[in-house]
């Protein structure tokens, strides 16, 4: 087999009619700054609406404390969870491009609508007058309001497996260079994603509380607009993966196939276990898995039986075996999603009812203040990308510094923290609220600055440093190269549950707490609540959970990397490319294939 290796990318990637791709004319970050290009726009407006919705909720709809912070916890939980929707489609069916593109369009439609929603007076209860009951929104409305919500909630879970996904596969894992390039792309990748944030929950929310709503959401909605049709200007440029039909069917035929062959006994020879000619795989776009030992009893839906029906291949067996080493670790990451939740809900209540001035004339948004949060991320991916990983690369030999579960670790033991910083700025400021005898009157604000929030704000955000990152570069290289997509939306997932079991957590305490004439320890008046114990118990239930993650991460064995699985000199990559030439009708692009 003579080829020459610099003309094409040796990952089988193809352009848009399924044809092989040129090194020099694609990919790499030339195409991912276009891509990442719209992620910051689609960040920025995502952070926009998510940090002040809540204030939205409460000040513009009139809804109580409890309600809102419920809502904005299901929407959010929404949003991370149709990802998985997104991902199945974009892997079974339509690959993540065209699925990217049609749910961006719903994006722009969705924010189209939140933008008339905010805007018009009729879509909108009159604001509420001093010493009188507010007026509660119609039922018009609010349904037009959340229609666009949760439109906004199903786009953006189209979008987000598909993207980063997409943007990953700019880079290819069988050239040198690509490759280290690849292995930095997610914490750059996440360090524009939080720059967007960052604007988003500054400059928007500016513009949200001190301008106008309507201005906001239009100015979102022009900016999505713009970066899509930039978007559509990079379409020469970008690598694409075949889809590899659907890896929910696979893996229901495999658990399927070991329940079936239960009483079967696995052989000792693996090489007795069913598999295809590695061309099957290379014309689906997928990459053969060679046997491992792990999880055995898995094995049965490869051995045949006397029925004569056909087994599921070694790789299939493997792919499912992938998903099932994740999930225990995707269960230990639910929790910690579910305190980020306090960032754009609890957090926001406690900074409504202080002092929120700079100076004499300028005054920030309770949501602003969550701009520390991203600002803390930012400069530890920064020092860490800078300083850390090569000092942890000198006494590790990894080239990432650390293991990627070891990243998350460190990342949960700081979330830990971070409750009970929020927990010990509570208690302070309802010492300040007894002081001044503030507790009956529930428009009160405290005489102590927002800022006093800025060690929980901080913690989180460090802790997100090394979470966020470590969770998403997990999730892209621990699943199935033909599921990275699927993985990337588990990733997505872990934000989507975590979000739903905050909004259980916080009903569940709220209806406990207020049982048999008690008070709850959330009401509608912050400054009777007792806050400190839900982040105390938050505290606890971290703890625990960090304790299963340890448990569970010393029995994790991580994938062997596609280029060590399938060789160093890439020859099962030149393969997908010659069978992929040959699929598309012919050799080309210089490329010369000799038949063995």
């Amino acid at each position: 087999m003579a080829v020459d290796e610099a003309e094409l990318a040796l990952d089988g990637s193809v352009d848009l009619k399924g044809k092989p791709v040129v090194r020099e004319k694609t990919g790499g970050w030339r195409a991912c700054s276009l891509i990442i290009g719209y992620e910051f726009v689609e960040r920025m407006a995502f952070a926009g609406i998510s940090a002040n919705l809540a204030v939205y909720l409460t000040t513009k709809l009139h809804e109580g404390t409890v309600s809102s912070a419920k809502n904005v916890s299901n929407w959010s939980g929404t949003t991370w969870i149709t990802p998985l929707l997104g991902a199945y489609i974009a892997d079974t069916y339509m690959g993540r491009f065209w699925t990217f593109m049609i749910f961006s369009c719903i994006y722009i439609l969705g924010m189209g609508i939140m933008t008339l929603a905010v805007t018009l007076k009729s879509l909108r209860p009159p604001e509420c007058r001093p010493n009188e009951v507010c007026q509660k929104a119609s039922s018009l409305q609010i349904g037009i309001f959340y229609f666009a919500l949760y439109l906004l909630a199903l786009a953006t879970g189209g979008t987000k497996p598909c993207i980063t996904t997409f943007g990953a596969d700019q880079f290819d894992d069988f050239h040198t260079k690509e490759k280290l390039q690849k292995n930095s792309f997610f914490n750059w990748w996440i360090f524009v994603v939080f720059c967007g944030s960052l604007l988003g929950q500054t400059l928007i929310v500016y513009v949200q509380d001190n301008i106008s709503w309507g201005l906001a959401s239009g100015i979102i909605t022009a900016g999505l607009t713009i970066s899509y049709f930039l978007f559509i200007i990079g379409i020469p440029l970008y690598r694409h993966k075949l889809p590899a039909g659907s890896p929910l069917k696979r893996m229901a035929k495999v658990i399927g196939r070991v329940i079936k062959n239960w009483k079967v006994r696995v052989p000792t020879d693996a090489s007795s276990l069913y598999e295809v000619d590695s061309k099957e795989y290379h014309s689906q776009g997928r990459y053969p898995i060679a046997h491992t030992k792990s999880l055995r009893f898995m094995d049965k839906a490869s051995v045949g039986n006397t029925r004569g029906s056909i087994p599921c291949t070694v790789t299939d067996v493997e792919e499912t075996k992938l998903v099932i080493r994740i999930l225990p670790i995707w269960l230990t990451l639910i929790l910690p999603s579910s305190l980020l939740i306090q960032c754009s809900t609890l957090f926001v209540k406690q900074g409504m009812t202080l002092d929120r001035h700079l100076g004499s004339n300028f005054k920030i948004s309770a949501s602003s203040i969550g701009f520390l949060l991203q600002v803390s991320m930012l400069l530890v991916l920064l020092i860490y990308n800078r300083f850390l990983v090569p000092v942890f690369r000198r006494f590790t030999g990894n080239p990432r510094g650390i293991t990627i579960l070891q990243r998350i670790g460190v990342g949960m033991v700081l979330y830990t923290i971070a409750m009970v910083a929020a927990m010990l700025t509570e208690i302070k400021r309802l010492g300040v609220i007894k002081s001044h005898g503030l507790a009956d009157n529930a428009n009160a604000i405290v005489p102590r600055s927002i800022f006093i929030l800025l060690p929980q704000f901080c913690i989180i955000g460090v802790a997100e440093g090394f979470l966020e990152v470590a969770k998403l570069e997990f999730f892209y290289d621990q699943a199935p190269e033909s599921m990275q997509s699927l993985g990337n939306s588990l990733d997505a997932a872990t934000l989507g549950v975590g979000a739903f079991l905050n909004s259980v957590i916080l009903n569940a305490v709220n209806n406990i707490t207020g049982r048999d004439g008690h008070q709850s320890w959330i009401l509608d008046n912050l400054n009777a609540s007792r806050f400190h114990y839900y982040y105390a118990l938050l505290a606890v239930l971290n703890t625990i959970n960090l304790i299963f993650f340890l448990t569970v991460s010393c029995f994790y064995t991580y994938k062997t990397e596609t280029t060590q699985a399938l060789g160093k000199e890439s020859t099962k990559a030149i393969e997908i490319i010659c069978s992929n030439n040959q699929n598309a009708g012919g050799i080309e692009h210089g490329i010369q294939c000799d038949q063995h």
